[in-house]
């Protein structure tokens, strides 16, 4: 479990840094790191609670999707919710960019500001299902 959370607050700080140093760009990246960040929070979760929920993006939304029969460990629809929210704002960000970079940028500014929020109400879900984190 202990490895998930390093992971998860190694990348917080790099969102941090980046958020810092480049306060008006990059923000397919400061979404993608959001991102990753929840992933080490849920495979904290899972290891915290001895259960694999896989390794790849797809194992893991089997493993805790609400909606999928026989998941082996469901998490609430409102975090499934953020989470998914996360992971889809994440595969824009690296996916579908823009030719003009100048939109680019403002559409993913706006992201960016969701996102935050995603991951927030997510970790307070993780924290009130017993993770321990700083």
């Amino acid at each position: 479990m202990q490895q998930f959370l390093d992971q998860a607050s190694h990348n917080q700080v790099f969102h941090d840094e980046i958020s810092k140093a480049c306060s008006n760009n990059y923000y397919d990246w400061k979404i993608t790191v959001l991102f990753y960040i929840a992933v080490h929070y849920l495979k904290a979760l899972a290891a915290m609670r001895n259960i694999n929920i896989g390794a790849t993006h797809q194992e893991i939304e089997k493993s805790v999707n609400p909606d999928r029969p026989g998941a082996s460990m469901k998490i609430t629809k409102t975090a499934w919710r953020n989470y998914s929210q996360l992971y889809h704002s994440s595969r824009n960000a690296r996916y579908e960019g823009i030719a003009d970079i100048f939109v680019f940028e403002s559409l993913m500014q706006i992201d960016h500001g969701y996102c935050l929020k995603y991951l927030d109400d997510f970790k307070k879900y993780v924290i009130g299902q017993g993770l321990p984190l700083n």
